[in-house]
């Protein structure tokens, strides 16, 4: 029995760490758009929304900074959307 519930503990821990879902350069580059809205405004208050955000977008973009696809791929995805991120 107890070997049941070892296995079963961690057949439970690996499905979860498999499961974390991976950063797709399209989900970057809608957060970064995120953050570009939030620079319009000037206030203090602005101010420090854009600079939580900016430095949220770094840290999710982190472990893709030295993979030159991932990046080409968010640059390319960020410029498809740029005009529609910055009327709104």
């Amino acid at each position: 029995m107890k070997q049941f519930k070892f296995l079963f503990l961690l057949l439970f821990f690996v499905v979860i760490s498999c499961g974390e879902k991976v950063l797709t350069p399209k989900e970057a580059a809608l957060q970064t758009c995120e953050c570009m809205k939030l620079s319009k405004d000037t206030s203090d208050e602005g101010v420090q929304l854009f600079t939580d955000c900016n430095d949220k977008t770094k840290e999710m973009m982190e472990p893709f900074r030295e993979d030159a696809e991932w990046m080409e791929s968010w640059k390319t995805e960020l410029m498809s959307m740029l005009k529609d991120c910055m009327s709104e």
